[in-house]
């Protein structure tokens, strides 16, 4: 799921000709483990940070909060990764998936990759 929300602030005050940010993505999901092998930890969102970025006073900024992945409740699928978060031009990867308790990184079974890769 991805929220959105467009923020309108109405004042005297001029607006400053750029801005701070920090981007942050959702992280993504752990893969699914049994009861003796546990599945790699899912990826970290990635982040974007900076100082510098231009803005114009009166013009909208789009952004998107990215989510976390849900959790497996089963094994029969690879776990998903996690949403990316953007503000304006500035866009931050969700964060790759764990990989299954059962397959191997030679099967062809390999976790999706993200902003911050996901345990084997």
């Amino acid at each position: 799921m991805t929220i959105q929300q467009l923020f309108f602030f109405a004042s005297t005050a001029t607006a400053p000709p750029s801005v701070e940010y920090l981007v942050v993505a959702g992280g993504g999901a752990g893969g699914y483990g049994n009861s003796s092998i546990g599945g790699g930890g899912g990826g970290a969102g990635g982040y974007r940070t900076a100082t510098g970025l231009s803005v114009t006073a009166g013009s909208a900024i789009t952004v998107t909060v990215g989510a976390g992945a849900a959790s497996q409740s089963s094994g029969s699928i690879q776990p998903s990764i996690g949403s990316n978060s953007v503000f304006g031009s500035i866009t931050s990867t969700g964060g790759g998936s764990g990989n299954h308790y059962s397959y191997n990184n030679t099967s062809g079974n390999r976790p999706p990759t993200g902003g911050s890769g996901g345990g084997r």
